[in-house]
């Protein structure tokens, strides 16, 4: 209860500057809590900087009580990437780049927040970016968790990090492993659409 209200005051805020959170959207148009949460369970087995999680790899009906549900294709292993902000801003770039259509490259995203101009041009709708609370460097490097198709560049993404640094490879779980049993948590938008 105590989560949800915060959910609502948070969502008043942000309509009140202007701001539209998009935390009900699909995994592949906005933030989608379910999904951030499965992210979020992601970079905490990882412990990486962040974790991505494609619309594309997703389905749409699951269960709050197994995020593992979540999974079209639950046998594939996590890899950590080492990537570079620019690396970071580009696939965010990429996960608008059809917005408000949905796009099964849509990222859902952990340990960043993303604020975007609804109706900018493609390739430059980012208006920020915090990575851990921190102002996105985009010569720092950040490890990031994501499922092997997508490390491996799925969805389009080898045009980003073709040959970003592989830091770990997770294959003693599989991302079904890591998933099964946790349950959907509310989460804040961690994608903020302004005018």
């Amino acid at each position: 209860m105590k989560t949800r209200l915060s959910a609502l005051i948070f969502a008043s805020l942000l309509s009140a500057c202007g701001c539209i959170a998009m935390a009900e959207d699909g995994p592949d148009v906005g933030a989608h809590s379910a999904s951030q949460a499965a992210a979020d369970v992601i970079r905490e087995y990882a412990g990486s900087d962040g974790a991505f999680l494609a619309a594309g790899i997703l389905k749409k009906p699951y269960q709050k009580d197994n995020l593992a549900s979540l999974l079209q294709y639950p046998s594939q292993t996590i890899i950590v990437l080492s990537l570079t902000g620019s690396q970071v801003r580009s696939a965010f770039e990429r996960s608008l780049s059809m917005y408000p259509q949905p796009n099964e490259a849509f990222l859902q995203i952990s340990g960043f927040e993303v604020t975007f101009k609804k109706s900018g041009a493609p390739e430059s709708r980012i208006v920020s970016i915090t990575a851990n609370g921190s102002k996105l460097e985009d010569s720092k490097s950040y490890t990031i968790a994501m499922p092997s198709t997508l490390a491996h560049g799925g969805l389009g993404y080898f045009k980003i990090w073709e040959n970003a640094k592989t830091v770990k490879t997770l294959d003693q779980k599989t991302v079904e492993e890591v998933l099964r049993g946790k349950h959907a948590a509310d989460t804040s938008p961690r994608w903020l659409g302004v005018s």
